[in-house]
């Protein structure tokens, strides 16, 4: 394309962007422009270029390519309708010297106005925002459909995105490949030779899309080193979707090459398979009405021990058939109490709708208030009272709407005047035989590393609040311990990069023995002892207090802790190494399942510092988080990455199985993992513990009440 072309539609497409957004602010959206189509960096897009569309809110998608020889692998979560993240990890052989090179980056892109019948999407993004600059770029892009088939797309792109076609400057750019990235060069941002790029998608079936592009990459860096033959801005392929969790693609790249990608996509929102089976609830029993029958109104049975123990009978084993335990009970001629424990359902909200849908049809017509306590090791967080007439009446109503007439309030541990123990009996013995799998993703010359083995062990609730616990593990196949050496500084204390020696010595070890202490010093604070085997690394006490609030969206807690170094054998051998740790946390739920999470304080290398955690949760269980810390360890002294930072998701078992169930299982992706910001790892700490118990936890998963 001659040079005066290339001006002109980069001063059409730069003059409709800035019309649209004077035009259209922010506060008028509508629904976000939505696409299934990945491009082979692994984000919504063409063929290489980026286009303002996104992937349906909440979806997660897996997608591996080949361009050349070039391979990538990127993960991308819709995390918000209108905020994605991705992660992408890519290989090229035959870099330098004879070696293969491993990049790390993440992406960022907003998509900030929406189609109208005449004007397109607009989106801004932000491509390896803290990695090696290898693939560092910023762009704005727009795109507008024409019917249903068509889908035209037109930006302007800056860094790797403004090498081919440039037609203007803005400030200069530093171009050079970081050995170790990490920073946010903001100073960058958009700035150097600004390059157009477009092109069209046409989809003639639901199935098959064609694709056409105009690149502004001019793979400078690959073509410098032999790595690739660049012939041509211009791009052509095709994708076949085979249904809505597969695609594939190919596609003839830069005039010389071609390049192939499989795409895997779910969304929480859709269980995998379909609603799942599980058993429907009871239906609730309407009482007759008290003219009609005014002798089952009565309440003798409240003075007759056998019909008592009868209606307590009845109740603990409806609720058994249920997954749930009944604990304690109190029964009074116009109102009952029950505590439970929910052992098989994620979300509490649905073990509250079945238990209150049992006592209807369990308990005499005078009975009007039900009120259930949820508890957990005999701790209870939350008491949730409901009208019984409510119950009837809005049983085929939302479950927003019986939620809203239910009246939220404490409880505290011990049991109120007239509540009697169903079982009293401790200790109380729960043993488990297992597999587990550990994961390490994308270290810098390793895609993948993992552990399979067989884990053993339990727990003992001694009285409510004391629980003993541990688990043994025996590793069966492996290869952590060839994982590479990560960087380690003198100025800095080994306290995770030496991991790799754990896995050498052992293949069976101990991973925990502790005790632990969960207690309510007062209305709307929470506290934790824990002593022991804390982890595989670490052995000592943590102790944590947290101030939460029933119905509020925020809380704060404090955590100290004394640990000591554990021997690489997996035994109960100490290393010469102590330290004291210990975090001020504040929590922050924005409702609709968004929670921020913000930690001061010190770290296991003795570094003072602070971590920022965003995640986004849904009522089935799936979380998706990002997180980066930031400590006095120096960009130098921690490596490669500069500063800790990651991602990790919870994925729950019946979201897969359609069956319902508390497990679950997580990954994580750290692959910057050094000695700086490093945090013990202690099992239960409070947040999680709690949270699921009080009330925005349980109108958010309020959807499942009357499931």
């Amino acid at each position: 394309m001659p040079e005066q072309q290339r001006k002109m539609a980069t001063r059409a497409v730069a003059t409709a962007i800035a019309i649209y957004g004077t035009a259209h602010p922010l506060g008028g959206f509508a629904e976000p422009m939505v696409t299934d189509s990945y491009n082979l960096y692994g984000v919504p897009g063409l063929i290489e270029m980026p286009t303002a569309e996104n992937a349906a809110d909440g979806e997660f998608s897996g997608s591996f390519s080949r361009s050349g020889d070039q391979t990538r692998t990127a993960l991308t979560f819709q995390f918000s309708p209108r905020l994605s993240g991705t992660f992408r990890y890519t290989k090229i052989p035959d870099y330098g010297g004879g070696t293969d090179y491993y990049d790390r980056n993440f992406d960022l892109r907003f998509q900030f106005l929406d189609e109208t019948k005449y004007l397109p999407s607009v989106a801004v993004g932000f491509q390896d925002i803290v990695g090696t600059s290898l693939y560092s770029a910023e762009y704005l892009v727009a795109t507008k459909s024409i019917g249903e088939q068509l889908r035209f797309t037109a930006g302007l792109g800056w860094g790797r995105l403004g090498s081919y076609g440039s037609i203007a400057e803005f400030g200069s750019r530093d171009f050079v490949v970081r050995e170790e990235g990490g920073e946010f060069n903001v100073e960058q941002w958009f700035s150097g030779p600004v390059a157009p790029f477009g092109g069209v998608a046409w989809s003639p079936t639901d199935k098959l899309t064609f694709k056409a592009e105009y690149s502004s990459d001019a793979y400078e860096v690959e073509t410098r080193r032999g790595l690739v033959d660049y012939d041509s801005p211009w791009n052509f392929g095709a994708e076949y979707r085979f249904n809505e969790g597969v695609s594939v693609s190919v596609a003839s790249l830069y005039g010389s090459e071609i390049g192939a990608q499989v795409n895997f996509t779910l969304n929480p929102k859709r269980p995998l398979l379909g609603p799942g089976n599980e058993t429907g609830p009871l239906p609730v029993r309407p009482r007759p009405s008290r003219s009609a029958d005014p002798a089952a109104w009565g309440q003798e049975w409240t003075t007759d021990p056998a019909d008592l123990a009868g209606l307590e009978g009845g109740i603990d084993k409806a609720l058994a058939n249920e997954g749930i335990k009944l604990r304690a009970i109190s029964l009074e001629g116009t109102r009952a109490d029950v505590r439970i424990e929910n052992n098989r359902y994620y979300a509490e909200a649905q073990a509250i709708g079945r238990t209150a849908r049992i006592l209807t049809r369990a308990l005499p017509p005078s009975v009007e208030i039900l009120t259930v306590t949820p508890v957990r090791d005999g701790v209870p967080a939350s008491q949730i009272s409901f009208r019984r007439s409510d119950l009837e009446r809005l049983e085929n109503a939302s479950s927003d709407a019986i939620l809203s007439e239910a009246v939220f309030s404490e409880e505290m541990v011990g049991l109120p005047d007239g509540m009697e123990f169903v079982d009293p009996s401790y200790p109380e013995t729960n043993w488990y035989l297992g597999t587990y799998l550990g994961f390490g993703l994308f270290d810098p010359d390793e895609p993948i590393r993992g552990d399979f083995g067989i884990r053993v062990g339990g727990s003992v609730t001694l009285m409510p609040g004391v629980v003993a616990s541990g688990s043994v593990k025996y590793r069966l196949v492996g290869n952590t311990e060839e994982a590479s050496a990560k960087q380690r500084s003198e100025n800095v204390p080994v306290v995770r990069t030496d991991f790799r020696e754990y896995a050498r010595a052992t293949d069976v070890f101990v991973d925990t023995l502790q005790l632990a202490y969960f207690g309510r010093p007062a209305p709307e604070l929470y506290s934790r002892v824990t002593a022991g085997v804390l982890e595989r690394m670490y052995t000592g006490v943590s102790t944590e207090l947290m101030w939460k609030p029933l119905d509020g969206p925020l809380a704060i807690g404090g955590e100290v802790n004394y640990v000591v170094k554990r021997d690489y054998d997996g035994g109960f051998g100490l290393q010469d190494y102590d330290v004291v740790t210990g975090h001020a946390s504040a929590y922050y739920d924005f409702a609709n399942g968004y929670n921020v999470q913000l930690d001061a304080g010190r770290y296991l290398a003795g570094d003072y510092g602070g971590t920022l955690t965003l995640e986004r949760r849904f009522d089935n269980g799936w979380r998706f988080g990002a997180y980066a810390t930031m400590t006095e360890v120096s960009a130098e002294d921690f490596g490669d990455g500069s500063f800790d930072k990651g991602l990790y998701m919870q994925v729950p078992l019946g979201w897969a199985t359609g069956q319902p169930s508390k497990s679950i299982h997580s990954f994580s992706i750290s692959p910057f993992t050094s000695d700086g910001g490093q945090r013990v790892r202690v099992d239960d700490r409070l947040y999680e513990r709690v949270r699921r118990y009080h009330k925005p936890d349980i109108e958010g998963s309020g959807g499942r009440f009357w499931r």
